[in-house]
């Protein structure tokens, strides 16, 4: 018995000291499937990371021009919101539009929008934005109308200050955001800064709606009438959205051509 347990003891030193020779070669020889395994699932991680971060940038992308678009929507209500409210204040009808051309040149100050003869616009009609007056209607196409500036050469508008009650009118010089005031005597309670609005005279313009403000007052020596500028409270190369305005008096036709006094207004008006 006694042999048999030293034989089984040495035995058993053999096969520790053996596995201690085996187990690297073991090792090595699974290195390679081992070594696999975990190229493939570092891979797999990898390419789920790529493709999980290729998703989130597109989401991101997404929602970017989401925002945009958002705040494009946002900055077009505050426009509508406030023709709406200029609506209200006329108590007319009315109805928006869009500015689709541009036409600026020191001869003509010309738009076109996208209504026309469809929604009942007719010549001559009144034309604000949220700002102020920019111009009347001058031809009518089924789809489209195009609008003459209150800057253009050819165009001109009844004013008065508003600090004083001063009637004359403004007419175009073809230079953007200007106009000019060719009747205003030496004398005339007027100021640069002053505020110019439509008088309502001649049933085109509604009466109290901004136009300009006078910017330039020169003394001219050997005439009757001074200088003066004014720059137009709407600013032409910012304008988008166009109200169209019914007015309850009868249109009269465009004052075109050179400027002359209108019959309607009184030397103490003037």
């Amino acid at each position: 018995m006694l042999l048999l347990a030293q034989q089984t003891n040495q035995l058993s030193r053999f096969k520790d000291s053996l596995s201690f020779i085996v187990h690297p070669v073991l090792v090595a020889v699974d290195l390679p499937n081992n070594l696999y395994q975990w190229l493939t699932e570092s891979t797999s991680d990898h390419a789920e990371l790529l493709e999980e971060n290729r998703q989130l940038k597109s989401e991101s992308l997404l929602l970017k021009a989401k925002l945009q678009k958002f705040e494009s929507l946002e900055k077009e209500n505050t426009r509508l919101h406030s023709l709406l409210e200029s609506s209200f204040k006329l108590g007319e009808q009315f109805i928006s539009a869009s500015l689709i051309e541009v036409n600026q040149n020191s001869n003509t100050q010309h738009i076109v929008i996208d209504k026309g003869s469809r929604f009942n616009l007719y010549a001559g009609q009144t034309a604000l934005n949220e700002d102020g007056v920019i111009g009347q209607i001058i031809s009518v196409h089924p789809l489209t109308s195009s609008i003459m500036l209150i800057t253009d050469p050819n165009h001109a508008v009844p004013i008065e200050v508003n600090r004083t009650g001063l009637r004359t009118i403004a007419v175009g010089n073809g230079v953007q955001n200007t106009l000019t005031l060719p009747y205003l005597p030496h004398n005339a309670d007027i100021q640069v800064g002053d505020l110019l609005t439509t008088s309502g005279l001649g049933g085109v313009f509604p009466k109290g709606y901004p136009v300009a403000n006078i910017s330039k007052l020169t003394p001219l020596a050997g005439e009757a009438f001074m200088y003066a500028e004014a720059e137009t409270i709407a600013h032409i190369e910012r304008i988008r959205d166009i109200l169209l305005v019914w007015s309850k008096q009868e249109p009269i036709p465009l004052l075109t051509g050179a400027p002359t006094e209108p019959e309607h207004l009184t030397p103490s008006a003037r």
